[in-house]
């Protein structure tokens, strides 16, 4: 059986990763449990939200079409056996 990451619950979350919690709220409406799993390591979670903010915003710089990246995801989930 694989082991599996427990992510970091918004009680526990240090300072800084309650600035990325808020961050992914504003900017998603939710903390993804990725987000979540780095928040682990504080050092990187603080450069984790302008990373996706680049990747799925367009005032944040985003070029890529809404549809096209949520088939990718969806295609990603899928061969992952992941339920999205």
């Amino acid at each position: 059986m694989a082991q599996r990451n427990r992510g970091i619950g918004d009680a526990e979350a240090s300072d800084v990763v309650r600035e990325v919690y808020a961050a992914a709220n504003e900017m998603l409406g939710r903390v993804a449990n990725l987000t979540r799993i780095i928040a682990h390591s504080p050092g990187i979670a603080k450069w984790w939200m302008p990373i996706v903010a680049a990747i799925r915003q367009p005032n944040a710089g985003a070029t890529s079409d809404a549809r096209l990246r949520n088939l990718a995801i969806l295609k990603t989930s899928t061969l992952n056996g992941c339920r999205y």
